[in-house]
Parts: structure tokens; sequence; C-alpha cells
């Protein structure tokens, strides 16, 4: 695994049984390989930073658990690069359960959907869904704006698959991913 990778028991099912692998994070822990992030969760320490990324623990609880996650409100702006500021709590939807998790002074707060925000989308589709409910109705597209989201979603077939996925979302959301991605007519 590259240096900075988060893991849970669950990531290596495949090779062996939960109280065999746990007995090998025991080891690697003691040798230094590894570090706990909190309970549950590990990660190979990488020297230039000096602790895990948010994002990847969050993905890595949610594997753990079987959630399906979404990044929202100031967290989904700020990993699709529209805020530079980090967010204090990283915040998910999920189809799991309420919970908080905190390390090394950071939060991470997962918050229950109905599933609706899942729904018939792709991750990517959800997490611009997200990202545009944190901006409101009243977004005003700037072409920085624009430009950002085209740069984060740049793939031209990802952004043919939003373009469909978005007819699931609510009209005025829908209405706004059309106007970033200069369709006005229909998938």
């Amino acid at each position: 695994m590259p240096l900075g990778s988060v893991f849970v028991i669950f990531d290596f099912s495949d090779l062996a049984d939960p109280k065999t692998v746990s007995k090998t994070m025991t080891r690697l822990l003691e040798a230094g390989v590894i570090e706990r992030v909190m309970r549950g969760v590990f990660w190979k320490p990488d020297p230039s930073v000096p602790s895990p990324y948010p994002d990847h623990v969050a993905h890595a609880i949610a594997r753990e658990n079987v959630w399906q996650l979404v990044p929202c409100g100031d967290t989904a702006l700020h990993i699709v690069g529209l805020s530079e500021d980090t967010p204090n709590v990283w915040t998910y939807v999920t189809d799991g359960t309420y919970r908080s998790y905190s390390y090394d002074g950071k939060m991470i707060c997962f918050l229950h959907s109905s599933g609706k925000a899942f729904r018939a989308m792709s991750e990517k589709t959800a997490l611009l869904v997200q990202v545009i409910k944190a901006c409101g109705p009243k977004m005003h597209l700037t072409d920085d704006y624009t430009a950002k989201i085209k740069a984060f979603f740049c793939k031209p077939d990802e952004q043919k698959q939003i373009l469909k996925e978005s007819r699931h979302a609510a009209e005025w959301i829908e209405k706004v991913i059309r106007t970033i991605f200069g369709k006005k007519e229909t998938v």
C-alpha cells in the first residue's frame, strides 16, 4: 500500500478471516509499519502529512459499515475545489446511521438519508448534486465556478452520465447542471 493509505480490516476480507487480519494488524502496529487512526481504522503513515486526510478516513469507515457515502455541504465544496477553506466538520450523507467520529482534532459526521441522495446516481453525480445543494437555489454560476466544476468532472463520458442521471434530481438542480455543461435539451 502506498504511504497515506487508510484501511480497515474489512479491506482484507478476501485474503483471510477477520481474526487473522486483526492479528496481522496488531503485529504491524507493534512494528511501527502502520498506525491506528481510531478503533478499527488504520493508516500507513506518510512523513509529509501529520495525519490521514479526513475524506479517506470517512470512506474507510463507510467501507467497513457497507454504507454508500456522498460528501455534502462545505465538505463537497472543498473536495470539488469551490472552497479553499478546510471544513471544521467533514460531513457526509449516507444510507447508514447518524454518527460522528473524531481523530487528531478532526471531526467526521455522517448524516442519514433515505437513499434518495444515491438512488439512480453514480458517486460523481451525487457529489455534484450535493455541491449544488450546498450553494443553494439562488446559486450564482460565475465563470470561475463553472470552470472549476468542469475541471473536476472533466471526462466527457462522466459529464454525459451526469447529464443523464441528473434527471432524478430536483428540477432546479437539473437546470443548474445543464447550464454548467452547456446543454439545453433533455437527455
